[in-house]
């Protein structure tokens, strides 16, 4: 229910109070305070002489205008006649089929030969919801009711722009037809040639069975059509949906006020209208995915898609033991970086692979989403020789051609050289060409002794050369490195816990290293060492062993991590022949060989809280107040 009341003559006589005090000279002024008096003295005389006035009770309703299209707005005028106290207006039958925009009141008193009249208006302000015949109920006003009215709404007309037309509402879509989980692009314009625009509202977009994301925020310009300039006012929305079928979004509604340039004498406040525009809304074809895409892939409908890779070093001069960073980039338009599943590189031979966590993103191009995923992999080579990385494939729909399509990224192939050896030797290799030379000599039996001892002294100053080569290489990179640290010296840093730390994040990470530590998975250890360090330093560019046991600076958590990588770096024959060889004691030992460790990171996290408590005590401010 609700209470619309009479204006009582308390504020009669705040306005001729107002005026009153007003220093604007004249005769207008004296001639609106002499309104005002004989105003108040009017309804002075109401109060005590009753039978005076027009107190019939008599209500009266009109309704205009009753031919409306979609989208405009009709107004319903109460009359009360007399001085009613306590009247209140049950506003609940209007509300079936129509949005009360806004209402007011306004009391008026009036003499005529002797007869003095007041009524009450109430004005109410009726958006329709529907379409057709629709019947404006009656309204009950105290113990009264007022009649009900008939009007008629139609379609609007698709004229577009008008001349002279306030304000125009547009909504558009990129697609009335989609695949499931493809991007529909929404737009809503507000088109207006007025100004001072106060309480803009939109009708509230959430379509079922999808996810929608408003694009940036809305953005304002001008625009000449026909001559005329409009002001523009955009929102940009981007529509997922979730299940095949119809796809619904509602009809867009306007609402607003303006002013419209009078305003009252007393007060000085500017008479506001309110404006309302209307846009149709759309049902979407939502098609479910072809039945030519795999099955066992995830569902990609986008309008491009492709596959990038990026490593961190040369791959042709690596060496066992060396580690080298390698990063894959999706890139997806039409799809956000969610949407985009994490992929698998598989195993590769004499390359242990350590993925990190992956990366999503999303931005907006040109008015569309391009959802971009990243993974990247530390991959350490065991063992000399030849590396293959596999070719990685994604399957996904083209939204444009309406085509299945593959983003492929080709193999790559690189040489791991032997240790110390600028060109490395593939040991079977070698061994393959002395048997080639030794069939070669023994043709001639005579001189086979001969050529054997040569080819033997021949061998040994090669072997020879190269160590003494490699050796002379080593030294000479050793130096290098030297020098660069001469030249760049690391900047000092910063006390640890002196540093703010993220508690919640880290204890986590924390936690997982020490359930990895007792499970005595070496490959799952580093990973969560690696991830621990990123907390506890809160530094995201840590993603090796090697940088972390720097900032650590401790000799026996060095000497643990080098355990770790001996133990990650071993080729894989030799870890299965240990294992056969340990059996069961082997099993039982692998949870307790990093006990040392774990001991040496308790003792380095309890001994960096224990200064930073000390910190925090001898720097913090003491309390206002003693009790």
């Amino acid at each position: 229910m609700d209470c619309l009341n009479t204006v009582s003559f308390n504020r009669i006589f705040t306005r001729m109070g107002q005026a009153l005090v007003s220093k604007r000279p004249g005769q207008k002024t004296r001639q609106s305070v002499l309104a005002l008096l004989l105003s108040a003295t009017a309804l002075i005389v109401s109060v005590v002489s009753p039978v005076a006035l027009a107190q019939t009770g008599d209500i009266e309703a009109t309704l205009t205008p009753k031919e409306l299209v979609r989208g405009e707005t009709t107004t319903l005028t109460i009359r009360s006649f007399g001085q009613q106290s306590g009247v209140t207006i049950d506003l609940d039958p209007l509300r079936e089929q129509f949005d009360i925009i806004s209402s007011r009141s306004s009391s008026h008193l009036r003499s005529v030969n002797g007869q003095i009249e007041s009524w009450t208006d109430y004005i109410l302000i009726l958006f329709p919801r529907e379409l057709g015949e629709l019947e404006v109920p009656s309204v009950s006003v105290g113990n009264q009711q007022t009649p009900s009215f008939a009007i008629n709404v139609g379609e609007m007309p698709n004229n577009g722009l008008e001349p002279g037309q306030e304000v125009y509402l547009e909504a558009v879509v990129n697609k009335e037809s989609v695949y499931v989980q493809e991007q529909v692009l929404f737009t809503i314009r507000l088109y207006y040639t007025i100004a001072g625009i106060r309480n803009p509202h939109f009708t509230e977009i959430d379509p079922e069975n999808a996810v929608i994301q408003q694009l940036g925020q809305p953005h304002q310009y001008e625009r000449l059509i026909d001559g005329v300039r409009y002001g523009v006012y955009e929102k940009n929305y981007v529509i997922f949906p979730q299940r095949s079928g119809s796809l619904s979004i509602p009809d867009i509604v306007f609402r607003g006020e303006i002013t419209d340039g009078s305003s009252s004498f007393v007060f000085r406040q500017r008479n506001v209208r309110p404006v309302t525009a209307f846009a149709t809304g759309y049902n979407i074809d939502v098609k479910e995915r072809p039945a030519a895409f795999p099955a066992d892939t995830t569902w990609l409908p986008a309008s491009n898609l492709i596959v990038e890779e990026t490593w961190d070093g040369d791959i042709d001069s690596l060496e066992p033991g060396d580690s080298i960073q390698r990063e894959v980039t999706v890139t997806a338009n039409g799809l956000d970086g969610p949407a985009l599943p994490p992929f698998n590189i598989g195993e590769i031979d004499t390359v242990n692979v350590y993925p990190n966590p992956g990366d999503v993103d999303r931005r907006i191009q040109d008015g569309n989403v391009v959802g971009t995923r990243v993974e990247s992999y530390e991959m350490v080579v065991t063992e000399a020789g030849q590396v293959t990385v596999p070719a990685l494939e994604i399957p996904w729909w083209d939204t444009d051609t309406d085509s299945m399509q593959y983003a492929t990224l080709p193999s790559t192939t690189f040489r791991v050289h032997a240790t110390g050896s600028p060109e490395a030797t593939d040991p079977e290799e070698l061994l393959s060409q002395m048997g080639r030379q030794g069939n070669a000599n023994a043709i001639d039996p005579l001189i086979t002794p001969r050529q054997t001892e040569g080819w033997i002294l021949y061998s040994l100053t090669a072997v020879i050369a190269a160590i003494l080569l490699g050796m002379w290489w080593l030294w000479r990179r050793r130096l290098q490195q030297l020098a660069m640290l001469a030249a760049n010296p690391e900047p000092p840093r910063q006390p640890a816990y002196q540093r703010q730390i993220d508690i919640e994040a880290e204890s986590e990470a924390f936690n997982e290293l020490l359930t990895a530590i007792k499970q005595g998975d070496a490959q799952q250890i580093r990973i969560r060492l690696i991830a621990w360090g990123r907390q506890y330093y809160q530094d995201p560019g840590l993603y090796n062993l090697d940088a972390l046991s720097q900032r650590l600076n401790s000799e026996t958590l060095q000497r643990e991590f080098r355990k770790l990588q001996a133990s990650l770096y071993a080729s894989p024959k030799a870890t299965d022949d240990l294992s056969a060889k340990g059996g069961e004691d082997n099993a039982a030992s692998s949870a307790n060989q990093w006990l040392a460790l774990q001991e040496a990171l308790i003792a380095l996290r309890d001994s960096q809280r224990s200064k930073q408590q000390q910190y925090n005590a001898k720097y913090s401010l003491p309390p206002l107040y003693r009790h």
